[in-house]
């Protein structure tokens, strides 16, 4: 449809699985966006791309490592020759155990960088990777996934703190070089449920409990009822104006701050 939000549009996405990456994958198809899907290895993601082009919309699936340049440089020449440019690029790519509590007093130098490989550099890779694309266009949106536990901290965890807290910076230093280029810079800062998440709560409940009261609306997000059309806005012309912001979509969780 002519009046989608993103129509036409191309966006790639990487880290798409399942949970908030299929939520993100599905809601900019169903916005008009034409989707590259960038993963590490397919199943999910194939089975996605088919299910959007089924409903009618265009994706294509790309094999992809945000923790190596010439893979995330390859992903983005293909999205660009498959669809003729890129508008949006979406990095939401995270380590695995990056959300997963480890002290300082555990964290090793490789586990130091292997995590901020993904996490922090891979969203460099992407950036630097896609930005001649995004500024041919005119009106490119570059988006990152980040945390509240950037600004707050996380006992326990100061390797996903410190590389959430990095991406703001990031973030807001590209909006201001970016922005001659008309390229707007945002992130989003979701509570989103998850495999991961909801494994994890379900063996701590006591975490759980803290964390649900600290929420103002009491639950986290669904992915793609929640999460998602949040980010499609942002990434269509309604947020045009807006660049070098972190955007909260927690349920209320950042007025804790």
């Amino acid at each position: 449809m002519k009046d989608a939000l993103l129509h036409s549009r191309v966006a790639v996405l990487t880290g798409v699985g399942s949970g908030l990456g299929s939520g993100l994958a599905t809601a900019f198809a169903t916005a008009g966006a034409r989707v590259a899907l960038v993963a590490r290895s397919s199943g999910v993601s194939d089975a996605l791309a088919d299910k959007i082009i089924a409903a009618g919309g265009e994706a294509i699936v790309l094999r992809g490592d945000i923790s190596d340049d010439e893979s995330v440089g390859r992903a983005v020449a293909s999205t660009v020759e498959h669809f003729g440019g890129l508008d949006i690029a979406v990095q939401i790519a995270a380590h695995p155990r990056s959300s997963t509590p480890l002290e300082l007093s555990a964290i090793t130098d490789a586990e130091w960088a292997t995590q901020g490989d993904v996490t922090l550099t891979g969203c460099f890779r992407l950036a630097r990777a896609a930005y001649p694309a995004l500024r041919a266009n005119g009106r490119g949106r570059f988006i990152a996934i980040t945390s509240a536990y950037g600004l707050s901290g996380d006992g326990g965890n100061p390797i996903y703190s410190a590389q959430k807290g990095a991406l703001r910076g990031f973030a807001k230093s590209l909006a201001k070089e970016w922005g001659p280029d008309g390229i707007t810079v945002n992130l989003f800062a979701p509570s989103s449920e998850s495999e991961a998440t909801t494994a994890y709560f379900e063996r701590f409940r006591d975490a759980w409990e803290g964390f649900r009261k600290a929420i103002p609306l009491g639950r986290m997000g669904n992915p793609a009822i929640d999460i998602a059309p949040a980010v499609v806005a942002l990434a269509s012309d309604q947020f045009g104006f807006v660049t070098g912001q972190t955007i909260p979509i927690d349920g209320g969780f950042y007025t804790t701050l």
